[in-house]
């Protein structure tokens, strides 16, 4: 099967989806050695995968995750993005915890940092977030209080077969740049996702369709950011039950001052947890709260909570201010960390 896929792929031949279905099942059952998979990498990277063919392997690869199925009342939402490009502070994190506090079940998917200083899974870690959560206590945690981190680790096991080659070979394929933000375990069908080049917008925004996104944002910061920007104008396509429309945002056409990325840059993961705990506390007024309402303004409209970014950016200042993204940032620390009381 491995040897019939990889001469298709490096004779620039499209691969069907029992192909790849059935060599995602092989790698999960450790049936194709770390060699094959670098070499399957490569040549795909090499002859460049179709959007099918994308579509193909995150269905493929959410087929062969740990699922997680909790039971709430609305469709579960994600802020998890691609990473890459211009490195700021964890800003979708930041927003994963404002929409929660707005009553938006999140199912907050995401790993340690590859390419920046900072990742999803890092800067939890720094603000005292247990990340390690089985299956089982997080389905707990969304039912609960409305979030969850679900640390890729855990629940994808093909993706911690691909990615070390990945790493080992120094490249970026598209398991890490389109496929791994989009094979949410619990398989949240709403998302904010942020996109790190411009011409992975619509890639991104035809592969969430296909394996049954209902309601999403892919945005990308023309500036760089795979975030909505506060430097400049972000990119936006819009998913909504099948259709999808594109449109442009600056950040003052909702009375954002533009800041610059020195101003938002990343720093190490304490230094990230402290900028999220001041946004949320009050401590930290600058551009850094801006680009968290922004996002979230974003999260909120997805979620259901606002109609459009004005009123978004005015929701999150609210949650903000009013301290309840705290305490929501304040329950997901406490009920991450039970599970080690429980065990």
């Amino acid at each position: 099967m491995y040897k019939n896929v990889l001469s298709k792929v490096t004779t620039h031949q499209e691969l069907s989806q029992e192909e790849i279905s059935k060599l995602i099942l092989q790698i999960n059952n450790d049936e194709v050695s770390d060699v094959q998979i670098a070499g399957f990498q490569v040549a795909l990277l090499m002859k460049g995968a179709s959007k099918e063919e994308m579509a193909y392997i995150a269905r493929a690869m959410r087929e062969n995750c740990v699922p997680l199925r909790p039971d709430v009342g609305e469709d579960l939402m994600d802020t998890c993005g691609t990473g890459g490009g211009l490195s700021t502070f964890n800003i979708s994190t930041a927003t994963a915890i404002v929409a929660a506090s707005a009553g938006i079940p999140v199912a907050k998917h995401g790993s340690r940092s590859l390419a920046s200083l900072s990742g999803s899974a890092d800067v939890l870690e720094a603000l005292g977030v247990n990340i390690n959560i089985p299956k089982e206590h997080a389905e707990k945690m969304i039912e609960e209080i409305g979030i969850a981190f679900l640390y890729a680790p855990l629940f994808h096991p093909v993706m911690c077969k691909v990615l070390p080659a990945e790493a080992d070979l120094g490249i970026k394929t598209i398991f890490y740049t389109v496929i791994g933000p989009l094979i949410n375990p619990a398989f949240a069908p709403r998302h904010l996702l942020g996109v790190y080049r411009p011409e992975l917008l619509e890639t991104v925004a035809y592969v969430a369709k296909e394996i049954g996104y209902t309601n999403a944002m892919f945005v990308h910061g023309l500036d760089g950011l795979d975030e909505i920007s506060l430097m400049g104008k972000t990119r936006i396509m819009r998913l909504i039950n099948g259709e999808i429309t594109s449109f442009e945002i600056a950040p003052e056409d909702f009375g954002l001052e533009r800041c610059t990325l020195d101003q938002i840059r990343t720093q190490t993961p304490e230094g990230n947890a402290a900028t999220v705990e001041g946004v949320f506390d009050g401590s930290i007024k600058d551009a850094r709260k801006n680009a968290v309402i922004l996002n979230s303004a974003g999260a909120l409209i997805v979620g259901g909570k606002a109609e459009g970014f004005k009123a978004g950016v005015e929701l999150a200042r609210g949650l903000i201010e009013s301290g309840a993204a705290l305490k929501k940032l304040n329950e997901l620390r406490e009920t991450s960390n039970a599970v080690e009381a429980d065990n």
